[in-house]
């Protein structure tokens, strides 16, 4: 290796940070660049190559529409991220957790976090050349995340510019630029200092009218990243790395990360924000009022969901659902998802921004509870806005083990909080699906009321919206091929 390329690994070596590497082919040098450099084993945590496309399914937990891009090498980062931080805990398990890499715990028990605050995880996605004729376009897309930041790049490439080898070479150095630049950003103090339901905002953004106010996302969030280039890529005019950054600030690290239950986003701003502990408290007392909360009519009608995008038929069943109810609806965004991908930094700010530019001021709980009951417990006395298919999907027994009492448990717990569910009706190309076809258990049919669908019926979906616009839509694995491999 040059000396610029072995020094900057001997940099990386002597520093706190770990990695975990997820990386499909194209880049895969980097990781003996890495090991050949005497310092390796304190850094390189695991290094996969996931090379077929069903070993890709396996580590991001779906089966992307395209391989290559930058929604694959986020979830692939992510994916490492989450694989670091079990091999972190794991590494400290049986201790009392009061160190982690050199870094001393707080009085507000931080160690969780503070151990994975020099972790990286990285994902890189590769179209190269080959000995075949390959219609598309070269590209390779590098992701990073760590505990505050997702970075993700995209570098076209010339056909014919290079060999597959001087093609290997440059997506390596990529990588370890990549692995630079997010090392050079360092974390910052993590302890979110509260006082009841508010928390004091990490700094002040433009003056002392700005100072109370708590944003989502840090100003350092970026959609034109400029990518650091400490390793020379030499690339040609044609050539052009674009780059976009999103920066979380501590509220949101807390609750991607299991500190807070929910918090509620509204114009880019944290209106109220809810810990675990305080969660269980008001689950313990749910039809108690112990303290005042303005924000509460923001939890009497909830519609829960991905929007991955927003639509108008979300929009639509927004306002019905407001008529219908008399009540504010506020949508639910879960961080965590039982079956797809884990969601990034890059990934939620996108559709925030998306919901705000469609519904300006649109209320929008953010939780970490892809299931109903998870959320009927965060939100008791509240109804539950969805659609038919939604609902079938919670019913099917399969979900439960294919033990109908385990619904029924869950269906009864549901009703003991006192949540309902309003109902739209869906049109798919063989009828319409509504509570009148359906065959659910009467318990879930007696929680349910259906806004006719004269009234309203859903005509439309993400998934489809993505698919016409190109928005790069994955589908969902079957839980029997995730049971071996997946580091979830």
């Amino acid at each position: 290796m040059s000396d610029p390329r072995t020094e900057l690994i001997r940099r990386i070596h002597q520093s706190p940070t770990e990695l975990v590497l997820a990386i499909t082919g194209g880049g895969s040098p980097v990781i003996g660049d890495l090991l050949s450099v005497p310092g390796g084993t304190r850094t390189l945590l695991e290094a996969t190559v996931p090379y077929t496309h069903a070993a890709i399914d396996r580590y991001m937990g779906c089966t992307p529409e395209h391989y290559c891009c930058e929604r694959s090498a986020r979830q692939l980062a992510v994916a490492a991220f989450q694989r670091g931080q079990e091999l972190i805990e794991a590494r400290h398990s049986g201790t009392d957790g009061d160190e982690a890499k050199g870094h001393p715990a707080t009085e507000n028990g931080d160690a969780d976090l503070i151990g994975k605050m020099s972790l990286i995880g990285l994902g890189c996605t590769a179209s190269l050349s080959t000995d075949r004729e390959k219609k598309g376009d070269y590209r390779v897309c590098v992701a990073t995340q760590t505990l505050r930041r997702t970075t993700v790049c995209a570098l076209p490439l010339v056909k014919g510019k290079r060999t597959r080898q001087e093609e290997e070479r440059l997506v390596a150095d990529l990588i370890l630029n990549m692995i630079e630049n997010a090392r050079m950003l360092p974390e910052p103090d993590l302890v979110l200092r509260r006082s009841g339901n508010t928390a004091q905002p990490e700094t002040a953004v433009g003056g002392a009218e700005e100072e109370a106010k708590i944003y989502a996302f840090s100003a350092e969030t970026d959609d034109c990243q400029e990518i650091e280039e400490y390793l020379p890529l030499r690339l040609d005019p044609r050539e052009k790395i674009v780059a976009r950054r999103a920066v979380a600030t501590p509220p949101l690290i807390d609750l991607f990360y299991g500190r807070t239950a929910m918090l509620l986003w509204r114009s880019g701003e944290i209106a109220f924000m809810k810990t675990r502990e305080e969660s269980k408290e008001q689950l313990n007392e749910a039809f108690r009022v112990r303290t005042f909360n303005p924000y509460a009519e923001y939890s009497n009608a909830v519609f829960p969901g991905s929007f991955n995008p927003v639509h108008e038929a979300h929009l639509g069943m927004i306002a019905s659902a407001r008529d219908w109810l008399s009540s504010i609806v506020s949508l639910e965004i879960s961080v965590q998802n039982a079956l797809k991908p884990p969601m990034d930094y890059i990934g939620l700010r996108d559709r925030l921004t998306r919901i705000e530019a469609a519904v300006p001021d649109q209320p929008i709980w953010l939780t970490r509870s892809p299931f109903f009951l998870e959320k009927a417990m965060l939100f008791p006395g509240t109804t539950f806005v969805v659609g038919a298919d939604t609902l079938r999907r919670f019913a099917d027994v399969s979900r439960y083990d294919n033990h109908p009492h385990h619904l029924h448990d869950v269906l009864r717990e549901i009703a003991a909080l006192n949540c309902r569910f309003l109902v739209f009706a869906r049109k798919h190309h063989d009828g319409i699906e509504s509570l009148e076809t359906m065959t659910i258990p009467d318990m879930l049919r007696s929680l349910c009321d259906e806004v006719p669908p004269g009234d309203f019926t859903i005509e439309m979906s993400s998934t489809d919206l993505r698919r016409r616009e190109s928005w790069l839509p994955v589908r969902e694995v079957p839980p029997e091929r995730l049971k071996h491999g997946a580091p979830r």
